[in-house]
């Protein structure tokens, strides 16, 4: 099981920056140190870890006065590789980009990850070039389109919606909608009126499946982004309701708030991914759901399951 976090306490700093010179400069045989910037201080920094705590990719993002957004240090463990990590950490790096304001993305690329980078919507710019050390780098730069603060992938979001119109009737009558997909961050609201109870607050049947619909839907499109289909069915789940919704709802959920085996769902296999989805009335959270989701490869592609209780 994968998680993202932001490395703050002193463990977790200690880990990232070891992980970032093992990788990146100790097979050059720089010594230990030379793995940090100035720039460190002022910079976001994500990384995924496994059940274990260790570290298995990692990435900073700078952005500049000027708006530019500078991704940096990206790296992803070996044994790990084209299991679709380092593109959960560039969309973390990413959707922190445009919120900070920033126009672009640049980064500087070895050779060999340029194809990792025109894969998630990079172009290259100039010639490959040396100066950055011992291996050869080319610029890559990303615009970054204001429309997709919204929607990343509006076919995507329309294809969910129309699936769960079509397959889970309930999704509509509640109003279910998807207000927001950045590759980072997936946001659904509902009608406030069409789910109401007697006491005039929101049923707490619609709030679950409110939830659990976000969570399964986050999940869907993080495997349309890696070019997969699965089979997605709800297997255990448990949700805390800490205050009545009293007005339209939202559901939200982050690549921040998911774990799960992605390394064998890329691989084709079975695998479990939780999601953590936080409720919404207004800006306080009133409901916490956590869900495991079962994926499932997908045998006929004519078909997709969506299984909530």
């Amino acid at each position: 099981m994968f998680r993202l976090i932001t490395p703050q306490t002193e463990s977790q700093l200690a880990s990232y920056y070891y992980f970032r010179w093992q990788m990146l400069r100790q097979p050059w045989q720089m010594p230990q140190g030379s793995e940090r910037d100035a720039y460190d201080d002022v910079s976001a920094h994500r990384m995924l870890v496994d059940s274990h705590d260790n570290v298995v990719a990692i990435g900073r993002l700078y952005v500049t006065p000027d708006n530019e957004g500078q991704i940096r240090y990206m790296a992803v463990d070996a044994a790990v590789r084209h299991h679709g990590l380092g593109g959960m950490i560039l969309l973390a790096l990413e959707s922190l980009a445009r919120y900070d304001g920033a126009k672009r993305l640049v980064c500087n690329a070895r050779e060999a990850a340029i194809p990792f980078y025109l894969k998630n919507g990079f172009e290259s710019r100039g010639e490959l070039s040396d100066a950055h050390g011992p291996m050869r780098h080319q610029q890559m730069v990303k615009p970054l389109s204001p429309l997709t603060d919204v929607a990343r992938q509006p076919q995507w979001c329309q294809e969910l919606q129309t699936l769960w119109q079509n397959q889970i009737p309930i999704s509509d009558k509640m109003g279910i909608k998807i207000n927001q997909y950045t590759g980072y961050r997936f946001e659904v609201s509902a009608l406030f009126n069409a789910n109401l109870n007697p006491n005039e607050f929101m049923f707490a049947g619609s709030i679950f499946t409110m939830a659990t619909l976000a969570g399964w839907g986050f999940i869907w499109l993080l495997l349309k982004e890696r070019g997969l289909q699965g089979n997605i069915i709800l297997v255990d789940s448990h949700i805390r309701y800490s205050a009545p919704v009293t007005e339209r709802p939202i559901a939200v959920t982050t690549l921040e708030h998911l774990r799960g085996d992605f390394d064998r769902i890329t691989q084709g296999r079975k695998g479990r991914v939780t999601v953590d989805v936080n409720v919404q009335c207004g800006k306080a959270v009133s409901s916490t759901f956590t869900g495991t989701y079962l994926v499932l490869p997908l045998q006929d592609e004519s078909t997709v399951t969506v299984d909530t209780p």
